[in-house]
Parts: structure tokens; C-alpha cells; sequence
């Protein structure tokens, strides 16, 4: 059955989300969006009348299907151990099937600093606090480390991922690893790694 054609409001975000995931929200040109939307710019502001508002409004769609992958792969119901597992390989999925999504995730957590003192809302807030809680479940449960803080592991987690994806092509070169030479073998490992970092015993979470 063909897809349905985007509908004009989402084709600019569709092609907003690209724009600031390669320039990031200063970078971004309203201009180059609706000349990529093969839109004028007084159409593009008819629906997003402010940079602001249309950078909040990609935010909210990414915000959205993350809480959206949340909700089905962490499933509140499974054991504790294996809620945790599926988070760290839910954050794999998400960065292989939605790359520039993810992209400018990393880019609003790393670049935002100043803009987020302004911001009147922040879409990330829920997923974020989220995977806090879920950590200190973990910890309270003694299979996660509780020597660092769990906000501290957040960090740990989103940035080993992150940059094991971003080095991935120069280490292939460097070393004769095999998991390196394919993309989602390596992202694999590297969140399996992840697991038995974070763990309390070293093994807690060790992924069958």
C-alpha cells in the first residue's frame, strides 16, 4: 500500500529535522528550509512563525517517538533486568533507524546551553527524566552500579554510544577488530559493553 503524501506542515518539519541535525538550531536557515520545501518563506512562517517555534515543534515529534519506544520496548511488566537491557539497545535502534533524529538529539543536549535558559519548554525533559528513573530502579535493585550518580550514567550511556557511532569509521581503519568493519555489529557490542559497564556485579545485565 503507498504512503501517503506528507502533508505540507510535515514536510517542513521532515525537512527542518535535517537542517538543524546538520547545522544545529544557530546554523539553520528558515530560508534554505522552505527553499528545500520548494516553498516560499511567508508559507513556511504561515505554519512556524518563529525559528524558535519550528525547532521546538522537530523537538517535540523526536521527543515524542522516543517516549513512543520507551513505552513499547521498556515494557513496565518485564522483569527489571531485562527493562534495562532493552533501554540501552532501544538507544541503538533509535540512532540506526532515525540517524539525523538522533544527530540533532546530541546536538540539543550538547549545543543548547545558552538557548536552553530561554526555552519555555523542554520536549527531551520526559525521556530524560524517564531514564533517570529507570537507572535508580536499577540501582535500588542492585543491579546497577550505585558508586556513580545516575544521572552520571545517563551520561556515560548516551555519550559511549554516541561517540562509538561518530568513531567507528576512523577505528575501522586503526584496528583489525571485526566488529568494526559493520556499523550495527559494532553499535551491538559497544551497547552490550555498556551493559556490563554500569552493572553492579560486572555480569547483572549481561545481555544472552
Amino acid at each position: 500500500m503507498p504512503c501517503q503524501p506528507l502533508s505540507r506542515k510535515e514536510l517542513i518539519l521532515d525537512r527542518a529535522e535535517q537542517h538543524f541535525s546538520d547545522h544545529g538550531f544557530q546554523g539553520a536557515s528558515l530560508s534554505a528550509i522552505a527553499r528545500d520545501c520548494q516553498i516560499g518563506n511567508p508559507s513556511l512562517l504561515h505554519h512556524f512563525p518563529s525559528k524558535e517555534v519550528l525547532y521546538r515543534a522537530v523537538l517535540e515529534v523526536q521527543a515524542r517517538e522516543l517516549m513512543e519506544r520507551m513505552e513499547q520496548g521498556v515494557q513496565s511488566g518485564d522483569p527489571l533486568q531485562h527493562r534495562l537491557q532493552a533501554f540501552i539497545f532501544l538507544q541503538v535502534a533509535w540512532m540506526q533507524a532515525r540517524p539525523a533524529g538522533f544527530k540533532l538529539i546530541t546536538r540539543e543536549l550538547l549545543d543548547n546551553s545558552e538557548r536552553i535558559e530561554q526555552a519555555q519548554t523542554r520536549p527531551l525533559e520526559a525521556f530524560l527524566l524517564q531514564s533517570v528513573a529507570l537507572l535508580e530502579e536499577g540501582q535500588a535493585a542492585a543491579l546497577v552500579r550505585s558508586d556513580i550518580s545516575a544521572v552520571a550514567l545517563l551520561t556515560i550511556i548516551l555519550g559511549s554510544l554516541n561517540y562509538a557511532q561518530i568513531v567507528r569509521p576512523t577505528f575501522s581503519k586503526a584496528f583489525a577488530e571485526a566488529d568494526l568493519k559493520s556499523e550495527s555489529h559494532w553499535m551491538q557490542r559497544i551497547a552490550a559493553d555498556v551493559l556490563l559497564l554500569i552493572s553492579a556485579s560486572g555480569s547483572a545485565l549481561k545481555k544472552a
